[in-house]
């Protein structure tokens, strides 16, 4: 089991209430989360509290003619959180050379993988090794990485980059830092400190490794094609399959249950590309690395 420190918990406590704005929103956002998954009764009280809590703190809100169904079948807040968009809105382009926005969200950081390390904002240094929990992060050298936030209005969902097999699920334990990218700080370092998904993937382009990072108020991180896996928020765990799953690119494989970040790591190629800058809004499907 993870044993967490003090300190870092302390930090965490403190980066929440900065976030909303003090001590009492900060119990109002927490009650929030722990009533998130109950039933609101009623169409037209469901549409005035999604609406509200979306529409005015995250303007302009979600995006009502994406969703699978309306908005007011969905039965609670964590159901709008992990809602799933209409295929026809989210189109794959097929056969091409490319690695594909595994998310919808905004990207943080891309570059390319130096000596082992990649970097985020403010300058912020990882390394691979102590990212992605025992996979040989040698592999990745020279590849490039794509890091995307997801903000509250995102659709929650994490889909394959790319057409493979997955081979590997690891559950790292850890803590729920905010990754927001203004609250991020070099002590704490939230892509190794928080609670994580690794997912290692042959794809048709080369090994790949995805990487579901949680942040303050996530719940859960689950797996559609591995319900049964579900580790506890302290339970260091890893998920492999005697034979592994087959996956299209744009398949559903990973689920936040509030927001986070998504980092995607692809192999070396000597006419690797990336598609996207830093800042730029990016759904998933879209290609972010071509080859």
């Amino acid at each position: 089991m993870h044993r967490q420190d003090p300190t870092i918990r302390r930090e965490q406590t403190r980066m929440a209430r900065r976030i909303h704005g003090g001590l009492f929103h900060f119990w109002v956002a927490l009650l929030g989360i722990k009533l998130s998954r109950l039933p609101i009764p009623g169409k037209r009280l469901r549409l005035a509290l999604y609406r509200s809590v979306f529409g005015k703190k995250y303007p302009p809100g979600l995006n009502e003619e994406e969703a699978e169904r309306p908005l007011w079948e969905y039965p609670s807040l964590n159901a709008v959180f992990t809602r799933g968009l209409k295929p026809e809105c989210r189109p794959m382009p097929t056969g091409t050379p490319q690695f594909l926005a595994p998310c919808d969200g905004t990207v943080q950081d891309v570059g390319q993988v130096r000596r082992g390390r990649i970097l985020t904002v403010k300058g912020i240094e990882y390394t691979l090794a102590s990212l992605l929990a025992g996979i040989d992060a040698r592999v990745f050298e020279g590849g490039h990485f794509v890091i995307i936030f997801l903000s509250p209005i995102d659709c929650h969902r994490v889909f394959s980059p790319q057409e493979g097999h997955l081979e590997e699920v690891t559950h790292v334990p850890g803590y729920r830092l905010l990754v927001h990218p203004p609250y991020q700080r070099p002590e704490y370092p939230v892509y190794t400190l928080n609670e994580r998904m690794v997912f290692r993937l042959a794809t048709n382009l080369g090994p790949c490794a995805l990487v579901m990072v949680a942040g303050w108020g996530v719940g859960n991180i689950t797996l559609p094609l591995a319900p049964d896996f579900r580790p506890r928020s302290g339970e260091s765990l890893r998920k492999t399959w005697s034979r592994p799953l087959a996956v299209k690119r744009g398949d559903w494989i990973g689920t936040f249950e509030l927001g986070s970040t998504v980092v995607l790591i692809t192999p070396p190629a000597a006419d690797a590309t990336a598609l996207v800058a830093p800042n730029q809004k990016v759904k998933y499907g879209e290609p972010v690395i071509g080859y």
